[in-house]
């Protein structure tokens, strides 16, 4: 049995989506961001910077083991299930590629730009047009990429589900704040229904949720 620690974030949605695309038997272990419950000292003897998801494999060989931050643990349950990583090869290497990209530089770029752009007082034009070329590269990236592939490594990977709960919440906030800066992006748009449609997915992001 794995325990999942995990919350309503999108970050947390990524390893929500996982066991559910997986099939592996899991527990479910709500960590209240708004309550702080990342910070209580039994949690970060699990998540030691304090982040979600990170989960407890009980079956694992030797005994219980741990694994935290998003990317880690997708890896280790795609290894675990043998599903949605290839084990070896080019496939393996671009899962792998675009999933630390969509695991550091998209949600980097969209939270400093969110923060200027949204939250920051008082408002800095030079950071928030800053901000928002980093946001608008990061979402160029992705949608040539997708216009060249089904998914990001062919065929569809944990590197899709990295960067899927991130970019169907950064591409309509970039929208509706500069609405003539980012043109169509039909590669981005075909891929997120694609996911969305994904049974496993609606059941991940449905977890804490109702």
């Amino acid at each position: 049995m794995i325990t999942l620690y995990t919350w309503t974030t999108s970050n947390g949605q990524k390893a929500s989506i996982m066991v559910e695309e997986t099939g592996l038997p899991y527990e479910l272990h709500p960590v209240d961001l708004g309550r702080k419950e990342q910070l209580r000292p039994e949690y970060l003897k699990i998540s030691p910077n304090h982040t979600i998801p990170a989960i407890v494999d009980h079956d694992a060989p030797g005994g219980p083991r741990t694994v935290f931050e998003s990317g880690a643990v997708l890896i280790y349950l795609a290894e675990k299930s043998g599903m949605l990583l290839a084990k070896s090869g080019p496939q393996r290497e671009q899962a792998l590629s675009w999933l630390f990209w969509a695991a550091s530089g998209l949600p980097a770029a969209h939270a400093q730009w969110r923060h200027f752009s949204q939250r920051a007082e008082p408002k800095n034009p030079a950071e928030i047009e800053r901000t928002s070329k980093d946001v608008l590269r990061m979402l160029s990236v992705l949608d040539r990429r997708l216009n060249e592939q089904p998914y990001l490594a062919q065929d569809y990977s944990i590197a899709d589900i990295v960067a899927f709960t991130r970019a169907r919440n950064a591409l309509p906030e970039f929208r509706k704040v500069h609405p003539d800066k980012l043109g169509p992006t039909p590669g981005i748009d075909r891929w997120i229904a694609a996911i969305e449609a994904r049974p496993a997915v609606q059941r991940g992001l449905k977890l804490l949720t109702g």
